[in-house]
Parts: structure tokens; C-alpha cells; sequence
């Protein structure tokens, strides 16, 4: 989960990131099509993306919000992530659905995202192609407390939310910042790291790079990201998006890309 706190000192805004624990999902919705594949717990398909062994391509199915949608720039630039990552020979497929607005009235909680995924997705694990779904939504989320708010998440298996308008105000209310197709790249391509299981989240790590910064009521747990500062998944990356408004997206570090590369990515 992508996070940012803001702090306001005179003129200049602070944004620091941070990713917390993602929420996990349960549909029991039952139809023709087995979707059963699709709602697993978070982690459980990291190899299926970075290895061939039982899936060939991805399809992506970007879900938006009319009005919500993500540029161009930032949905060419996760293909091209995927390639960088997944052995995936037959190609990488996109396909868009439009989403009926939420309530504008009421942040998003897990259940609420959970049953939009399960009203309006229509792409599904099928023979050798892996499904993933990724909703841009026109709402923030219900875990935002004052300053500090939600980017996005990875709740499933092969589902992720990226909370859009929540991304749209921050470079709106921002004057540092010009650049949203980074910061919706920031976002996806840390949640889609999530997917493929880092960080110790169904790809194990060869090297102990667990970060264990306390979380705000003081506890140190593990939290899914990598200790390596500047790393995609390292908890505060995002801040110099924030701070510096644009630059390149972050990358995986040397021991997130060894510990993909021992569980068959690239």
C-alpha cells in the first residue's frame, strides 16, 4: 500500500511516502466464469507474473472512472515495466472498462473496493493468460487520516486500486509538482511490485532486506518494503517525487531484483 504524509512548513509542502500493510479481499460470488484464481491472497501468484511456467502473457484490464483515467505515458510505461520483469513471450494485452462514479460522500474502504473489482471486472485468468485488474478511482481512500493519505494498494493476488483523485489533488495542491504521470508510475509500478511478491511476500528474499521502521503507534513489524533507501520499494521512495515534483521513476534495487530473478523474472 503507497502512502504520503504532507507537512506544511511556510511555503513548501513535504511529502513523505510510506506503504502499509495491504488488505486482503474475499468475494464468494459464484458464476459461469471460475474466478476463483483471481481472488487469492496477496502474493500468492508472484510467479505466475515473472515466470512462463504457467502463463505466456498478461492481460490488463485498466479500470477507471470516467474522468479518472490514467495517462497514456503512465499505462505505456507499466507495459513496458512488465516486459522489464515477467517472461511473458505472448505479449502483453491492454483492455479498458469504464467505471461508474463512486459515492462521492464516503472515502473507499476494502469491501466497497472489493465489490466494485466484483461488479465490473471482466477479465479473468483464461488458459495461459494471466488476468490482473488495476481500478483508478475517483475517491480517496477511507484509511486517510489528515495529512497523510493513500496512493494506492495491492489487496489481491492480481488486483490492485490506485487511488486517482487522491494523486490528482496532491499535484493540484502542490506547486513543487508537474509531473503526474510519475507519480501514477511511482505508484503502480511499487503496487505491482507488491504482486510479484516483494518485498518476503511470496518471493522470498536471498538476503534479509526486510525494512522494520515502526509504525506510527511504535510497533516494529514487518512491512513489506525494502530497507535500501532509494529502492521502488523502499517506504518513503516517493518523497522525492514530492519534493522535487519530476525525475525518473524509482527502480528495483540489486537484491529486489536478485531475490525476482530466484523466483524466475528477469
Amino acid at each position: 500500500m503507497l502512502k504520503i504524509r504532507s507537512y506544511l512548513f511556510v511555503l513548501f509542502a513535504f511529502i513523505i511516502f510510506s506503504c502499509s500493510k495491504d488488505d486482503d479481499g474475499n468475494d464468494t460470488e459464484n458464476s459461469r466464469v471460475d474466478k476463483r484464481a483471481n481472488q487469492q491472497t496477496l502474493g500468492t501468484s508472484a510467479r505466475d507474473f515473472l515466470t512462463a511456467d504457467n502463463f505466456i502473457s498478461i492481460q490488463l484490464e485498466i479500470a477507471y472512472v470516467q474522468g479518472f483515467k490514467p495517462t497514456q505515458e503512465s499505462i505505456d510505461g507499466l507495459v513496458t515495466f512488465l516486459k522489464e520483469r515477467c517472461n511473458k513471450p505472448a505479449n502483453i494485452t491492454i483492455k479498458e472498462t469504464v467505471v461508474a462514479p463512486t459515492d462521492d460522500d464516503e472515502s473507499l474502504d476494502i469491501d466497497e473496493i472489493v465489490q466494485i473489482e466484483s461488479d465490473n471486472r471482466t477479465v479473468y485468468n483464461t488458459g495461459d493468460e494471466l488476468a490482473v485488474w488495476v481500478f483508478f478511482a475517483d475517491n480517496n481512500s477511507e484509511k486517510d487520516e489528515g495529512n497523510s493519505v493513500i496512493l494506492g494498494t495491492a489487496y489481491r493476488n492480481t488486483s490492485c486500486i490506485i487511488f486517482e483523485k487522491t494523486i490528482r489533488e496532491q499535484v493540484n495542491n502542490n506547486p513543487l509538482l508537474d509531473n503526474l504521470s510519475q507519480i501514477e508510475g511511482t505508484s503502480l509500478h511499487h503496487e505491482f511490485g507488491h504482486l510479484f511478491g516483494l518485498v518476503d511476500l511470496g518471493t522470498p528474499m536471498l538476503v534479509d532486506h526486510q525494512d522494520t521502521t515502526a509504525d506510527d503507534n511504535g510497533t516494529s513489524t514487518p512491512n513489506r518494503h525494502c530497507d535500501i533507501e532509494g529502492c521502488l520499494m523502499y517506504y518513503q521512495t516517493v518523497s522525492d517525487v514530492f519534493s522535487m515534483g519530476s525525475g525518473e521513476i524509482a527502480e528495483f534495487d540489486e537484491l529486489c531484483l536478485a531475490d525476482l530473478r530466484a523466483n524466475g523474472g528477469k
